[in-house]
């Protein structure tokens, strides 16, 4: 199969073993990494949600803003 000149195209590089003398990760930090960010996507998701539904039913936060001010205002301590 020849795409845009490539042979590699449509097959599948093997993936280098792991390196002399280092140790395979256990199957339970895989598992425990990826429930933190299953986690951590669910409470944004669920913070973003608030802060949506609080700009819904609040009519004082559908306000923008100066834009001047929300851009000058984090550098006031500098």
């Amino acid at each position: 199969m020849r795409v845009n000149g490539s042979d590699l195209n449509g097959t599948v590089l093997p993936r280098d073993p792991p390196a002399e003398g280092t140790p395979r990760r256990p199957p339970w930090v895989t598992s425990t990494l990826a429930a933190i960010l299953i986690f951590t996507i669910v409470v944004d998701l669920l913070g973003n949600l608030l802060v949506i539904l609080s700009v819904y039913r609040n009519k004082k936060l559908r306000n923008a803003g100066d834009p001047w001010t929300s851009f000058c205002a984090p550098r006031e301590n500098e």
